[in-house]
């Protein structure tokens, strides 16, 4: 049961078994959890605290599931990472769409040792790159901000 549970929650509701780019379906599943968690700057901090502890343990378990480390049904690492990358950026449909491609361009490539931190172990493994990719998103947008604003 409780693998069942966290294979749900790790693969965003079994969007991460869809054949063709499951890392982008996560991520979009991240645009929807936006939506509902963006009331306020203080419940959207929240959210993604909670989701970081569920991505962790959820993304762990799955990892014990599937028998591989960081198999490409989990998901929720996406929606978390997107989260982040989008976080105190204004609520606008522009950013939006930059924080999803940028974000997706850095989880992709994971530079500037982004990629190291994938080697952690467990569910922390899983999920920490894309809060890396998340970040380094969540930076660049927030200087464009700056400059354009």
């Amino acid at each position: 049961m409780k693998n069942k549970i966290a294979i749900l929650l790790a693969s965003c509701f079994y969007l991460g078994y869809l054949p063709l780019a499951p890392g982008t379906f996560g991520s979009l599943f991240g645009v929807g959890l936006y939506f509902l968690a963006y009331r306020s700057e203080f419940i959207y901090g929240l959210s993604l605290a909670a989701l970081l502890v569920i991505a962790i343990w959820s993304a762990g378990q799955a990892e014990l599931a599937f028998n591989k480390k960081d198999d490409q049904r989990i998901v929720i690492d996406e929606a978390l990472g997107f989260l982040v990358a989008v976080f105190l950026l204004p609520h606008t449909a522009l950013y939006l769409c930059l924080g999803f491609i940028l974000f997706r361009l850095l989880d992709i490539f994971k530079p500037l040792g982004i990629r190291k931190l994938q080697y952690l172990t467990g569910g922390l493994g899983v999920v920490a790159d894309d809060i890396g990719a998340g970040l380094l998103t969540n930076i660049i947008l927030q200087i464009v901000v700056r400059i354009v604003s």
